[in-house]
């Protein structure tokens, strides 16, 4: 099982959010290969389900925006999907670049780097997105190269019930009485809370129970992040971030 925390691993790890998504467009392999060399220790990545039950990379619930087809993945085949261009929206330099299918990034990452692995739920829920993730991640045998994340805690439960010895995750906003409450009776190794939201108290409140912290959102005081104590810190541009591990 792959561990988070920085008192294995020695300090906080960077973690490429959709690989690196502000220097190519997110979760593409230029994205991917720009993260690796900015120096991540993981990428950050999303996955979907087709409509003939393959797994792909994509963050958004519809296509327009990054691909002009209105419509969501899961009523598409992985061949379709595979024709459409996701990355001149981002930038004409990319113009051509393919959504990426699951099993296409874990053969490429095995032994590179390890991933983290968002299971994109809702508004539709598709169990067989997550066992199909986890039979696929078996097939590679990467279990102790992966951790799963998800706002979706059946998504989650089905992971550990699959396979106990992937690493998971719970993904959350908001400032709680009491952020174990949440999660109690769902087996998890760690918590991803929004930055914008934490606290050190929190941060200590989660360790004390035995979880990793491994957050995530939109501000990132690295200093000051680090200082509180979390296992994980991410970013757009792993090359841009200068911190003292």
């Amino acid at each position: 099982m792959f561990d988070l925390r920085q008192r294995k691993n020695g300090r906080p790890l960077l973690v490429g959010h959709r690989g690196a998504a502000d220097v190519a467009p997110g979760n593409t392999f230029p994205a991917l290969e720009a993260g690796l060399a900015g120096g991540a220790d993981i990428l950050e990545l999303d996955v979907q389900l087709t409509a003939d039950k393959r797994v792909v990379l994509f963050h958004d619930d519809n296509l327009l925006n990054k691909a002009g087809v209105d419509g969501r993945i899961g009523e598409f085949t992985a061949d379709y999907l595979q024709t459409l261009d996701v990355g001149s929206y981002f930038d004409e330099s990319f113009a051509g670049t393919q959504i990426p299918l699951l099993d296409e990034v874990l053969a490429w990452a095995k032994g590179r780097i390890p991933l983290m692995i968002e299971l994109k739920h809702g508004p539709v829920f598709e169990p067989k997105l997550d066992e199909r993730t986890v039979r696929l991640v078996e097939a590679h045998d990467m279990e102790d190269e992966v951790v799963f994340i998800s706002f979706d805690q059946f998504a989650l439960q089905r992971v550990k019930r699959l396979n106990p010895h992937i690493a998971a995750g719970f993904i959350y906003l908001g400032r709680l009485l009491n952020p174990l409450a949440q999660v109690e009776g769902l087996e998890l190794d760690f918590m991803c809370p929004a930055t914008n939201w934490l606290t050190p108290e929190e941060v200590k409140l989660i360790h004390d129970a035995g979880y990793a912290c491994s957050p995530g959102g939109f501000w990132w005081d690295y200093p000051t992040l680090i200082e509180w104590g979390v296992d994980t810190i991410s970013s757009n541009n792993p090359a841009a971030v200068d911190y003292e591990g």
